[in-house]
């Protein structure tokens, strides 16, 4: 049973100090207001460390990855933006998912996206099929989400609608990021 600070008896306190005796902090000691009742004994002097402590550098937080919006090129330079959109970028490979169900197009889909970024590939084509009649399709409307979750997200740069020649609205490209060495 773990019970607050708040709730020692004066004997767990004793065992407490005891406990601690030896243990100094590096900076000046905030009490507790009831370590100081029924105190038996005075509390510890602070030490001053001899050698001056170098303050630790902040750590570095990686902003959070924002989703992935279809055709946005936020994070691009213009003219990569222009040629990726414009479907002008070199395709360095294709899936297809038709056929599939959505558990075996989300790992194919998994699969193909990470080889294709250890391999180095730049844009993809994701061919997803548009769907029957005025309903889309379940795999083309499952993708994106697919895209903006890990691990995906963290090797993608942009996604948008392929043009007409390699799919259309039924296929996406997908610009990976540069791998770092």
């Amino acid at each position: 049973m773990s019970r607050s600070r708040r709730d020692l008896s004066s004997e767990d306190m004793k065992i407490w100090r005891y406990v601690t005796r030896g243990v100094h902090p590096l900076r000046e000691i905030v009490r507790h207001p009831a370590e100081d009742q029924n105190s038996d004994e005075p509390p510890p002097r602070a030490r001053k460390s001899p050698l001056p402590i170098p303050e630790a550098p902040a750590p570095v937080i990686p902003r959070p990855l924002a989703p992935l919006a279809l055709g946005s090129t936020a994070d691009m330079d213009r003219r990569t933006a222009q040629r990726f959109k414009g479907g002008e970028m070199a395709v360095d490979g294709r899936i297809d998912l038709h056929g599939l169900t959505l558990d075996q197009a989300h790992s194919a889909l998994t699969a193909f996206l990470r080889g294709a970024y250890a391999r180095g590939a730049r844009c993809v084509v994701v061919v997803t099929g548009k769907g029957k009649g005025d309903s889309i399709g379940k795999i083309r409307k499952e993708t994106p989400y697919w895209l903006n979750q890990a691990p995906l997200r963290s090797m993608i740069l942009a996604v948008t609608e392929a043009r007409p020649g390699q799919g259309g609205s039924g296929a996406l490209y997908v610009l990976l990021k540069r791998k770092r060495a």
